[in-house]
């Protein structure tokens, strides 16, 4: 593959279950950190749901998936093929750049275990797994950086009548951070609570702050900023592209926190103000 993004594809025989969760559980918690396939060696017509419920009791999401068959050219350019259970075989081609390994996932069945508790076990194996070589596959690569925003009208808050210059610099900063390879993502309160949810140290962040201390910077999950965007000096530095920048001082009002006074959990109004349209 031309990106430097890693790349896995999952495979079983049917595509409906075992695959299926894995890659949706590796999307999860790679949060477009990887670029996540799945395939069947003989697949079915449809997802298995008892599998999507229970993967989606972690936050998961199957509801997008279909069995398909495998594309000789992605098995080709993937940089990891994980063959999960038994029943399915996938052999090298030609020109294939990455490996295969198989996960011997555990089968509650040979233990008399059935349904819904046998499927979460097979989850919780699988997870596991997938927490696991989400590390191998990331641990090499640069940093992770990832800004959880306050509610604005649209995915950069660069819209509107009124666009804030601030977050015009912000984004072309990031805009040129990306260019140089650099693994950045943007959660806006309003667009997608699900990633504030999901992330214990953000949720756990807007318990004590609010909204009001957004927007928040995570690099590789840990807290580095919070209350301000960062300047293209700071970010670089936090991506491993420069030497330490010294602390940047007061910074400007980007309109986006709760006035003095206000209640802190009250989400801000954001880049289009109190009317929140654009």
């Amino acid at each position: 593959m031309t990106s430097t993004q890693p790349s896995v594809l999952f495979v079983c025989a049917k595509n409906g279950g075992k695959s299926q969760m894995a890659a949706a559980l590796m999307d999860h918690h790679a949060r477009g950190a990887v670029a996540v396939h799945s395939a069947g060696t003989r697949p079915g017509t449809k997802i298995n749901a008892l599998s999507a419920e229970v993967v989606a009791e972690l936050g998961a999401d199957m509801s997008s998936g279909h069995p398909k068959p495998i594309d000789p050219e992605l098995l080709r350019t993937v940089d990891r093929v994980v063959v999960l259970g038994d029943e399915a075989q996938v052999e090298p081609v030609e020109g294939m750049t990455g490996s295969i390994e198989t996960w011997h996932t555990d089968e509650p069945s040979t233990r008399g275990i059935e349904g819904a508790e046998r499927m979460r076990l097979v989850r919780d194996d699988i997870d596991t797994r997938v927490r696991r070589l989400l590390h191998e596959l990331t641990e090499t690569a640069g940093p992770r950086i990832e800004v959880f925003e306050p509610a604005l009208c649209c995915s950069t808050g660069v819209c509107g009548p009124d666009v804030d210059q601030a977050l015009v610099e912000f984004t072309a900063d990031l805009e040129h951070l990306r260019s140089r390879g650099v693994d950045i993502t943007r959660h806006n309160l309003a667009h997608d609570p699900q990633a504030f949810a999901g992330t214990p140290v953000v949720s756990d962040f807007l318990r004590v702050a609010g909204s009001a201390g957004l927007p928040l910077v995570l690099v590789d999950g840990v807290t580095v900023a919070t209350g301000a965007y960062p300047d293209r000096a700071r970010l670089a530095f936090l991506a491993g592209l420069s030497a330490p920048v010294p602390a940047a001082g007061a910074r400007p009002d980007l309109g986006l926190s709760a006035a003095a006074g206000a209640d802190p959990t009250e989400d801000s109004a954001g880049c289009c103000g109190s009317t929140g349209c654009c």
